[in-house]
């Protein structure tokens, strides 16, 4: 046998084992390889395409991407590697059952020599698609799983705002299937002042963080009734397209609630201010009451007790009077009452017989202390201008504030109280009235040392805006006398 007859044999029967396919081209694109893969997945027997130019055997690859590539390797000795993903359809190839083989191509010159033949390998890559389409499937199974049961609607649209998708929320929010919006404009579900937040192509193309901040808009349903929605944005590319996601919420009954908050807040603000002009009414008309009785009657002594009655009740309404004309209902502005009530004391005792001097800054005090701190300082201002001598009453009245609490300061110019006075063992009920509100505020009672005249400073710790701190001493005196 001759040895050249058995090498052309063997690698013939090479060739026909590969699983591959392998067609070999002469410098004029005749057929001299078409192995066996190559039979079985064309259906052209080798026969029938020996010594034929390829585009002959094939005429529709004349004008292919594979007649470029085998041009390149004949002339210019250039590899060249055609994907599926890239070329579909290169070689009308079949499975056995029929269906398409995908594959892919490498072409390579023969011996590196130019115009002196090429070699076509054909690759199989019909089971590495198909299971990359089952992965693929089950992930996107996954993803449409969670997506289709979300209550939010989610919607996709190109960068021009041409919808690509929405899943079954969206179809229930919008009250439209996805099979007539597909391919409309976003505007379909947007209002046409909700379209404005919807992001086009150069706004899509420059998504960022800023914009993926959740905006509030208006959306509509199939017959225009409108929707409240919350918008979430993400955009993401995909084979050089750019594609815009959105979270559509619908917040219809959250703003429902929230208005109807605000609303029950309003009410609540004008009860609270009308609460406190009729509770400052009402003192008010005690107050008269008392004054009227007053008048009734010649008694000098009950005629002294009726009016100081008055002036105390009238101390409380004028707290009323500040909170009825404050928009804050739970601090008062404690300067501007001392300020009010200093003015009402003077003219009231007249000018000639009292001189009153306020130093005090803005101070926002719990109106659970306004009450009683009004009292206090109603109570000494009141005993300053009673207890003075023969010349006028020269009162000072301090407010200070800190970070420790704050401090109520009254001085005059009178003749004094006995060293040994004791503001907790008087029997006057001012001093009474006095001690007893401190000890509700759990704060502090001193009479500090004065050349001439008296001064009182009513101390009160913790926060100004928030209840009182109070000692264990303090706290034990204050249950204590009110057990008694």
């Amino acid at each position: 046998m001759d040895a050249s007859f058995d090498m052309a044999q063997a690698g013939g029967a090479i060739l026909d084992a590969l699983d591959t396919g392998i067609v070999i081209l002469d410098d004029e694109c005749r057929v001299g390889v078409w192995n066996a893969w190559m039979e079985r997945a064309s259906g052209l027997d080798r026969a029938d395409v020996a010594g034929k130019p390829l585009w002959e055997a094939l005429p529709d690859l004349a004008d292919s991407r594979l007649r470029g590539a085998v041009d390149d390797a004949l002339q210019a000795g250039a590899s060249s590697i055609l994907t599926h993903s890239l070329h579909t359809g290169l070689l009308p190839l079949t499975l056995p059952d029929g269906r398409p083989l995908l594959h892919n191509l490498i072409i390579r010159p023969l011996a590196g020599k130019a115009a002196g033949g090429c070699m076509i390998q054909v690759n199989d890559i019909t089971v590495t698609v198909t299971r990359e389409r089952v992965l693929r499937e089950r992930r996107d199974a996954k993803y449409r799983a969670v997506v289709d049961t979300a209550q939010d609607a989610i919607v996709t649209t190109d960068a021009a705002g041409t919808l690509q998708w929405m899943n079954t929320a969206a179809e229930r929010i919008f009250d439209v299937h996805s099979q007539e919006a597909i391919g409309k404009d976003i505007g379909l579900l947007l209002s046409a002042s909700g379209c404005v937040h919807w992001p086009r192509n150069q706004a899509a193309l420059a998504i960022n963080e800023e914009a993926l901040q959740p905006v509030e808009l208006v959306g509509q349903t199939r017959d225009g009734t409108p929707l409240n929605l919350e918008l979430s944005l993400a955009s993401w590319r995909s084979e050089d397209r750019v594609f815009v996601t959105g979270i559509l919420r619908d917040v219809t009954e959250r703003l429902r609630v929230r208005d109807a908050l605000e609303q029950a807040v309003a009410d609540k603000t004008v009860l609270l201010r009308e609460i406190n002009h009729r509770v400052k009414n009402s003192l008010q008309l005690v107050s008269g009451l008392l004054n009227l009785q007053r008048a009734s009657i010649d008694d000098n002594l009950a005629k002294s007790l009726l009016k100081d009655a008055s002036d105390r009740i009238a101390a409380v309404a004028r707290v009323h009077y500040r909170l009825y004309q404050s928009d804050r209902f739970s601090t008062l502005d404690f300067a501007a009452f001392l300020e009010e009530l200093c003015d009402d004391l003077a003219e009231a005792s007249g000018m000639s017989v009292c001189d009153l001097v306020l130093e005090a800054g803005p101070l926002e005090i719990n109106i659970d202390h306004a009450a009683p701190l009004g009292l206090i300082a109603n109570e000494l201002i009141t005993n300053a201008i009673k207890h003075r001598d023969t010349d006028p009453a020269v009162i000072k009245v301090a407010l200070e504030s800190g970070q420790g609490g704050y401090a109520l300061t009254v001085s005059d110019q009178g003749p004094g109280l006995p060293a040994d006075f004791n503001p907790a063992k008087s029997r006057t009920l001012g001093m009474r009235i006095v001690t007893a509100l401190t000890r509700q505020l759990g704060g502090k009672l001193e009479m500090l040392p004065a050349s001439k005249g008296t001064t009182f400073r009513v101390t009160v710790r913790g926060s100004r805006n928030g209840a009182p701190q109070q000692t264990d001493a303090s706290t034990d005196r204050a249950n204590g006398e009110n057990a008694a």
